[in-house]
């Protein structure tokens, strides 16, 4: 028999949870400004009108870009030029991620110059991988790699190059967030970050987690998220499962969540959401009824003076309808009176 012991099992997060977290906050400019602040310059900072940061939900189209947002330069705010900002979000390596975002790029300055104002894009990568970020920021450098070295610097400068703009949630500076109240996203950054190490520790899982309290009862929409992503991945790990259940009691009973933590508000929102709904087909039908209660009565009034052979436009003034719409109920009597 060998001494060797087992291997722990790992982890495995689908990226389809990471994307769909990562939308759904950062697609939100208040929370996207945030990260931007981590990234750009201070110059840059300062030359951008980041009030005015839009999200560009139809830019792409049913490209598959994660966002990407506008904004415009402060020097220049009475015209149209703005400064597109494309967000790619990653939890691991893509060797074609160079060449995918050189597309994208590609075609947003074709969309723009269609529009008749042709506008610069700056790639940006989020990246929350379970290893540091180690690989090259350059284009030309991560795809042609060593072979670079061998291209004259003269003739480099004749070749497509660009460089990404990383926010790398390993870098202490994403860390340093952490008790930055004013940054309203710090729980999600923190979140992406750790996920691959939260089922090892519980310290960290409650540390992370108690950042959302905030939001408990004022941001339904926000908790909705979190308890979404929670819930992926924990259908991924039985450890994972097991160690939630003991943070959240504790979070609870330490009054940070309340209405027991993630889960049942989540469930407690939709729950309301839908019978908010029911309540309203109930009201709206309630109306239909009576509406369709007073035009029968309204028609029925109409059809007795008829019969009393009261004028048109006396019955017109009395209920409001109109002399043709009195006369299709005149005619349409005298066919339902007529033998079959």
């Amino acid at each position: 028999m060998s001494d060797e012991k087992p291997a722990k099992p790992q982890t495995k997060i689908s990226a389809s949870h990471h994307d769909v977290f990562f939308k759904s906050f950062y697609s939100n400019p208040k929370f996207a400004v945030e990260l931007f602040r981590l990234i750009f310059s201070k110059e840059e900072l300062k030359a951008y009108d980041w009030k005015k940061l839009k999200t560009e939900k139809d830019t792409l189209q049913d490209k598959r870009a994660d966002l990407v947002f506008s904004v415009p330069l402060k020097s220049k705010p009475h015209v149209r030029f703005r400064i597109f900002i494309l967000l790619e979000h990653k939890s691991h390596y893509d060797p074609q991620l160079f060449t995918q975002l050189l597309y994208y790029q590609t075609f947003i300055h074709q969309q723009t110059v269609q529009s008749g104002r042709p506008s610069p894009v700056i790639p940006v990568l989020f990246y929350h991988g379970k290893k540091p970020w180690k690989w090259k920021v350059s284009f030309q450098e991560a795809v042609w790699a060593s072979s670079l070295s061998e291209i004259p610097v003269a003739s480099r400068k004749n070749m497509i190059n660009y460089t990404l703009k990383l926010l790398n949630t390993h870098d202490p500076k994403a860390r340093g967030v952490l008790k930055d109240k004013s940054f309203q996203s710090r729980g999600v950054l923190h979140l992406l970050g750790r996920i691959w190490s939260l089922e090892l520790s519980r310290t960290e899982l409650k540390e992370v987690l108690a950042l959302f309290g905030d939001f408990s009862g004022k941001r339904n929409d926000l908790i909705v998220s979190v308890a979404d992503y929670l819930e992926a991945v924990l259908k991924e790990s039985r450890k994972f499962r097991r160690l939630w259940e003991q943070v959240e009691k504790e979070l609870v009973e330490e009054g940070i969540f309340q209405r027991g933590g993630f889960m049942d508000i989540r469930e407690h929102i939709r729950e309301k959401g839908i019978q908010e709904g029911i309540q309203k087909g109930i009201r709206k039908g309630r109306q239909e009824g009576r509406q369709e209660g007073r035009q029968e009565g309204r028609q029925e009034v109409v059809l007795n003076m008829l019969k009393e052979k009261t004028e048109v436009s006396f019955i017109s003034k009395v209920t409001g309808l109109s002399k043709d719409e009195i006369k299709k109920l005149k005619n349409g009597s005298l066919q339902m009176s007529r033998p079959v």
